[in-house]
């Protein structure tokens, strides 16, 4: 079924299935345990899932003519981190509305981590103080009309980019690398 989609690869390919011999052995032995170690998955801003749902929006962004990816998260957020990286890696520019979804004390939460990682691979962050909604945000919005008023075509990528039309193909392709990987 994946093969009737385009997919823009932005992974190295299959990641690693690590058994944790410590972990299952501190949870009772009873069930082995191991991780899909998507950390490993490529070289854009230390990887991870939210990658491979990208790599199946970025075909579309790309058809669509877009100048600009737009996307929402939180302060801290992987799926945003992971947005400016990709649009790093095509050239285009990146619009981001980080959020304040989770409660935190920390004076740097906002300067250290991803939102760092974010700002240095030339992401423009705009700090709002709203709390946690995955849903269609005026903030969103609002950041999606700055680049069309700036002469700018945007192309906005939906929270986590799960619910965006394409989103949902990296999971998919996910869950067949494991079925073929948990055969071998």
């Amino acid at each position: 079924m994946l093969e009737n989609f385009e997919r823009y690869p932005l992974t190295f390919g299959k990641t690693p299935i690590e058994h944790l011999p410590r972990l299952t052995e501190t949870l009772g032995g009873k069930v082995e345990i191991y991780a899909k170690r998507e950390d490993c998955n490529s070289g854009l801003a230390m990887g991870g899932n939210k990658l491979r749902k990208l790599e199946y929006i970025v075909p579309d962004a790309i058809k669509s003519g877009a100048d600009t990816l737009v996307s929402i998260g939180g302060v801290q957020s992987n799926h945003t981190r992971m947005v400016a990286a990709t649009a790093a890696k095509l050239g285009m520019k990146c619009k981001l509305v980080q959020e304040s979804w989770v409660p935190h004390d920390d004076a740097v939460y906002d300067r250290v981590g991803n939102i760092l990682m974010t700002r240095l691979m030339g992401a423009d962050c705009q700090m709002v103080d709203e709390g946690f909604d995955i849903g269609i945000r005026s903030s969103w919005e609002d950041a999606m009309q700055s680049v069309r008023d700036q002469g700018g075509i945007p192309y906005g990528i939906p929270a986590g980019g799960s619910v965006h039309k394409y989103g949902g193909l990296g999971y998919v392709a996910f869950a067949e690398e494991v079925r073929e990987q948990e055969k071998n």
